[in-house]
């Protein structure tokens, strides 16, 4: 199997404060790999850095072998490497359908032209409605998406991160703030987003972690201390030591 993404000898630093030291990791292709570690670790810093948001103090990223450290979040995306947040990113006073299909635009580069209607654009409308029935909110087309429940609004999210077909995605703790049963559907869209796609996985419920990863790696103060399938994972003496008891251990 071929890494879709690698990434080696990654640093960042912000002033004298090394948040990032030395990673070396790669995400093989159509895998779903997740990043785990406790809190203070640098895993949003890590999603920065690899999505183009922080730029890299030293070391290199590849997307399918291509360096994209220079590249600004918008040129990395249409290179097909997306990514979803923390905290929900939708367009409150916008429908979910149109969400999809700002998201459809951006990712093509072409956004909004005034002089040509947006419904006329067939294309990102295709886009829209097969992504729209794949996140299962058909129902909810309509509604503003600052109205919807939090788990649609993640959904929706999720949906925004895959309209642009890129076949590698970020998803930032997909399930967070989610009950039971949200994160029970949540794991299962994620799934099917990952049938033909290679997923890198930011998540903190290990229950997650360890149902939906092909394999894990453990980021603890800015290094890889560990990488493998789950069960490797589970037992890892590195790994529990690094949770002090927390739900890894």
């Amino acid at each position: 199997m071929s890494a879709a993404l690698s990434i080696r000898n990654l640093t960042k630093h912000f002033g004298p404060a090394e948040v990032i030291r030395g990673v070396n990791l790669d995400v093989e292709q159509g895998e779903i790999h997740a990043v785990i570690g406790p809190n203070g670790a640098g895993k949003s810093t890590f999603f920065n850095l690899v999505s183009g948001a922080f730029r890299a103090s030293g070391g290199d990223i590849l997307l399918h072998g291509e360096r994209i450290n220079d590249l600004a979040p918008q040129q990395i995306q249409q290179r097909g490497l997306s990514r979803s947040f923390q905290v929900s990113n939708v367009f409150d006073n916008l429908s979910v359908f149109e969400n999809l299909r700002c998201a459809c635009f951006k990712s093509s580069g072409a956004g909004y032209v005034f002089w040509r209607a947006a419904t006329g654009m067939g294309g990102a409308n295709r886009r829209a409605e097969e992504v729209l029935e794949m996140i299962g909110l058909q129902a909810l087309r309509d509604v503003p998406a600052g109205a919807l429940p939090y788990a649609s609004q993640r959904a929706l999210e999720i949906g925004m991160t895959i309209a642009c077909d890129a076949g590698v995605v970020l998803l930032d703790e997909p399930t967070a703030g989610m009950s039971n049963t949200e994160t029970g559907q949540a794991i299962e869209l994620i799934r099917q987003v990952g049938a033909d796609r290679t997923l890198m996985i930011v998540e903190h419920d290990m229950g997650v972690v360890f149902e939906l990863a092909d394999r894990i790696s453990v980021l603890v103060y800015g290094e890889i201390v560990a990488t493998g399938r789950p069960e490797a994972i589970r037992n890892d003496p590195r790994v529990k030591e690094a949770y002090l008891g927390e739900e890894a251990a």
